[in-house]
């Protein structure tokens, strides 16, 4: 009775908890200008008919043209004070989070998502809800932390997911496509549901993205609209160079390939150049290749758009984007929350045996471990720094991917709906 009446105690008090994080996080983070400073100068460069490229600091516009139109409303914001498009975007970030976990509980559960528990519902507490939060909390804090936009594309791009499950294709498509102009990597999707004979998916959010993507041709006129793709395509190409901060699968391998960094001689550095060597892209490109041979191979048979194989297959396609790209700041990690949500419940559930479960809740410990070794304060900034450019997070986000693969011909042929 007694460990009853603690869990609803601690079912009361994780809202206010919540909301503490809400508040107080929010005091520290409305004062740090963060990413979103260069949100604010793109969208001032597009108000007053500069370059939004070449009027800007070199390095700091990487993001499409369409990304400029999101900008714009957020300069405006800023005019009168930059606290008021801080707090905007902060306020518009936790309503996306939440909308975002609203989302997967939907899909993985089959349930509704609620602050307070009530019958029928999940509340915030539950394990089932709140143990992938604390697996990812520092992906979410970091996005917080610099005011990102990565929380808005993957709420969107769940969002998409979750319309697809319910057939509603137009919708699906407007919300990946959406996020596709803004930031490539949810095109991955397009590719996806191709493969699996999801035509009118596929159809819906290709036109989508090249729809938003061509867009601003509208604004700034066509002749200028191909001079920014172009000048937006010259800085994708100079690069984010390979320094600590850089988690990308590319990143692991020029460090360890191209400047020959092992356990025992790997400098601490936030800023290290390509190395050029071939030998690492062709790493890169074998790597890639496997794993897309693999998941062509393991992604089989029809499945339900809401099964928990095809939550599997979402999830593969959530790391492998933000993974097998030319960068990948921690804060990219997000999407883990989707993996992260189906994997423990997955250990929850008794359709699977325990051995399968056993192996599920010990890759998710790992990551869980590796992840938090570069946490500041934890094990020092040296010695942090040191795990960084050793590629840790990296290989805590491939044992999750690798374990997606394996476990995925396991969910074949399982109702819509069984993980419970």
């Amino acid at each position: 009775m007694d460990k009853r009446r603690d869990v609803r105690g601690l079912r009361r008090l994780l809202p206010w908890a919540a909301l503490a994080v809400v508040v107080g996080g929010s005091i520290s983070w409305i004062g740090r200008p963060g990413d979103f400073a260069g949100y604010v100068l793109v969208g001032d460069l597009a108000l007053s008919g500069q370059d939004i490229y070449r009027d800007s600091p070199a390095g700091l516009n990487t993001w499409p043209p369409f990304f400029s139109l999101l900008c714009v409303p957020l300069a405006l914001l800023a005019r009168p004070t930059p606290y008021l498009a801080r707090g905007v975007w902060l306020g518009l970030n936790f309503v996306l989070l939440w909308t975002a976990l609203k989302s997967l509980v939907r899909l993985v559960y089959h349930a509704e998502l609620r602050l307070r528990p009530t019958t029928g519902c999940m509340s915030l507490a539950a394990p089932g809800v709140l143990v992938p939060i604390i697996l990812c909390y520092r992906f979410i804090l970091g996005n917080f932390d610099h005011l990102q936009v990565n929380i808005v594309i993957f709420a969107c791009a769940v969002g998409g997911l979750y319309w697809h499950a319910r057939a509603r294709e137009l919708r699906a498509g407007a919300l990946l496509g959406l996020v596709a102009a803004l930031k490539v990597w949810p095109v991955l999707f397009v590719p996806y549901f191709v493969y699996r004979g999801r035509w009118r998916i596929a159809a819906a959010t290709a036109a989508a993205a090249a729809a938003f993507s061509l867009s601003p041709a509208l604004i700034y006129g066509w002749t200028r609209f191909v001079d920014y793709v172009g000048a937006w395509r010259h800085a994708l190409a100079v690069g984010w160079g390979v320094g600590k901060m850089n988690q990308s699968a590319y990143a692991m391998l020029d460090r360890a390939i191209g400047h020959g960094m092992r356990p025992g001689n790997a400098p601490v550095l936030d800023v290290l150049p390509d190395s050029g060597d071939p030998h690492v892209r062709a790493a890169w490109l074998a790597v890639l290749a496997a794993l897309t041979v693999a998941t062509c191979w393991l992604f089989r048979g029809r499945e339900a758009a809401d099964s928990p194989a095809s939550l599997a297959e979402y999830s593969v396609v959530f790391i492998v984007s933000a993974l097998f790209g030319p960068l990948t700041w921690k804060a990219y990690l997000v999407v883990l929350l989707c993996p992260c949500m189906l994997l423990v419940a997955l250990v929850r559930r008794g359709h699977l045996t325990a051995g399968v479960r056993r192996v599920i809740a010990t890759a998710l410990a790992t990551y869980f471990v590796l992840t938090g070794l570069t946490t500041p304060g934890i094990l020092g900034k040296r010695l942090a720094g040191t795990l960084e450019m050793l590629s840790v997070t990296t290989f805590a986000t491939l044992i999750l991917l690798l374990v997606l693969l394996w476990v995925r011909p396991r969910l074949s042929m399982e109702p819509s709906g069984s993980v419970r």
